[in-house]
């Protein structure tokens, strides 16, 4: 009970300062006054959660990458939440690891350090020898699968709470209850040592023909679910610029190489490490990339994957300079990738997902030529609008890791180098990835396929050729079925559907102004004091009715003016 009234005691206290900046903008305060503020916030929300422990600092660490989810000010303060995490003595992780392993630490490990290597929210690494080799010792802070039992049943309590208030104005029909079930189930697994050993295992197997990436080596006679025994790997973080220009590393190509698996991982593994932050992600002194901590893995699901495949297909096919009319086929099959990824809701408008799906594939194409594009509101506003207002997209909860997982590379990619963009780099990755799928084993194959189908000498198209004229006779047909009657075409006007919308809002209105009106003559005429009451009451009601009808009238007039369609992507080349 203690716990749980800390937990929500912390909770309210935050919300109230989350708050404050926002009743200080509505004040007139000055941008420098707003962002101390939030920076104060943030700083509460850091001490807050290290006070309260392992499971919200994990939160903590989680949120920090998301960009799209907190101001600047947050996650700037809360980056500090990936290093700074107090640590506990040395002869409390030699306790631990006696009472894990049966026998006393010292005749296991000899030049057992002290004080840890390195500390996280959920245990903390010793260096030591065993056997002759110096190896890397995680500990597990003690009693953190009660405490996740308390602090899990709390978080779920705020999931719901999100499902309800969530306004989702971005178009997501975030499902919080789901992102936190897939969490739980990661943060359980996360503190089971023994299935990090078997997750870096199957991580190592899966870039075992990558030279450039270390795994360390488990052992495991001396490792259980609480005690992780591993090779000591010699590194150092991405983000220590200052020794990666003193051993004469290209920072270019480390960032490169941050981008290569982490691709690999998504698209061609689909087996992914959720937790890639500078502390988990390192280079040693030949710039070959150093992976630790796999207690948190994710795997996309069978239909994820390969949609998710088709998705990356589908966007850079055809590369930077690729005309509309290929841009349009791509957007088909890039919409079809994030339906069978389950991304897409049943039912939603294709016509308008593609042709949002088709105006930020050019907006990409253009980025990757280094040309603006068209405000998307001016492009494609009415459709926008529409998708947003239905709530079309729904992304699994693995997502959460994905983004996750792709802010940290992002973040010390950009860090290595100034020009890094992961997208100009997936280019040739994807492109040489679709190579592997489409079957071709060499440059000349590749080089006489698209021979084939520049001049039509393929069998797709000459099969197209000869079936040509039943396909006219069967355009024929249609047409003369629709002029016969048989065959009635129905058309959807997005535009007629706001129109008929305001009319529903104003027709309220107006209807709720009247019944106001004649309780209002019906106060006027009545004699006695009870009916005169009453229809006051009533008139009252109706009256607020009409009132709150008209704020959804100019609700929906403020928001239909940002979606104004003035100008048309299609027509630029």
């Amino acid at each position: 009970i203690s716990r749980n009234a800390q937990v929500w005691k912390f909770a309210l206290s935050f919300v109230f300062k989350a708050l404050k900046p926002r009743s200080m903008r509505k004040k007139g305060a000055s941008e420098e006054e707003i962002n101390a503020a939030k920076t104060e916030a943030a700083n509460f929300i850091t001490d807050g959660l290290l006070r309260l422990g392992p499971t919200f600092v994990k939160l903590g660490q989680v949120v920090s990458t998301r960009t799209d989810v907190l101001p600047a000010e947050y996650i700037n303060v809360l980056k500090n939440l990936q290093d700074n995490v107090p640590g506990f003595s040395g002869a409390r992780a030699k306790e631990i690891i006696s009472k894990e392993l049966g026998k006393p630490c010292d005749k296991v490990f000899t030049d057992f350090s002290e004080k840890p290597l390195a500390a996280a929210s959920l245990g903390q690494v010793h260096t030591a020898m065993y056997n002759g080799k110096k190896v890397a010792v995680k500990v597990q802070r003690a009693n953190l699968k009660e405490l996740f039992d308390v602090d899990l049943k709390n978080l779920k309590k705020l999931a719901v709470l999100l499902d309800k208030f969530d306004p989702k104005t971005d178009g997501a029909d975030r499902d919080w209850v789901s992102i936190y079930e897939e969490s739980e189930r990661l943060l359980y697994l996360e503190i089971d040592y023994l299935n990090e050993a078997d997750n870096g295992e199957r991580f190592a197997r899966d870039f075992k023909d990558i030279d450039w990436v270390r795994v360390p080596e488990f052992y495991r006679e001396v490792s259980t679910p609480r005690v992780l025994c591993m090779e000591y790997v010699d590194s150092f973080k991405l983000t220590n610029i200052e020794k990666i220009d003193s051993l004469g590393l290209d920072k270019s190509v480390l960032a490169k190489r941050t981008a290569d698996a982490f691709l690999r991982q998504i698209i061609e593994t689909g087996y992914f490490h959720c937790d890639p932050h500078p502390g988990n992600l390192c280079v040693d002194g030949e710039g070959k990339l150093v992976y630790y901590d796999f207690g948190m893995m994710d795997e996309l699901k069978p239909n994820v994957r390969s949609g998710f495949r088709k998705f990356c297909t589908a966007l850079f096919k055809g590369g930077p300079m690729i005309s509309n009319l290929d841009l349009s086929k791509n957007a088909k099959s890039l919409v079809d990738g994030v339906e069978e990824a389950g991304v897409l809701a049943k039912g939603a408008d294709r016509l308008a997902v593609e042709k949002l799906a088709k105006y930020f594939m050019r907006s990409f194409k253009n980025k990757q030529l280094g040309k603006t594009s068209d405000n998307i509101k001016e492009s494609i506003g009415t459709d926008l609008q529409t998708l947003t207002e239905n709530n079309v997209f729904r992304f699994p909860s693995t997502f959460t890791f994905i983004f996750r997982s792709f802010a940290s590379i992002d973040g010390i990619g950009k860090g290595l180098d100034k020009d890094y963009d992961i997208g100009k780099l997936a280019q040739p990755f994807v492109e040489k990835f679709t190579d592997v799928q489409e079957g071709y084993s060499s440059e000349a194959e590749k080089s006489f396929s698209l021979f084939s189908k520049a001049t039509g000498l393929n069998l797709p198209d000459i099969n197209t050729a000869v079936t040509s004229p039943k396909k006219i006779a069967y355009i024929e047909e249609t047409l003369r079925s629709i002029e016969s009657g048989d065959l009635k075409i129905r058309v959807r006007s997005l535009e007629n559907e706001k129109s008929l919308e305001r009319m529903v809002l104003q027709q309220s209105r107006l209807e709720n102004l009247m019944i106001a009106s004649v309780f209002l003559n019906v106060a006027g005429l009545a004699t006695r004091s009870i009916f005169s009451y009453s229809s006051l009451v009533g008139a009252a009601a109706f009256g607020f009715q009409a009132f709150m009808a008209n704020a959804k009238i100019k609700k929906f007039d403020k928001t239909q003016a940002k979606y104004v369609k003035t100008k048309f992507a299609d027509n630029e080349e």
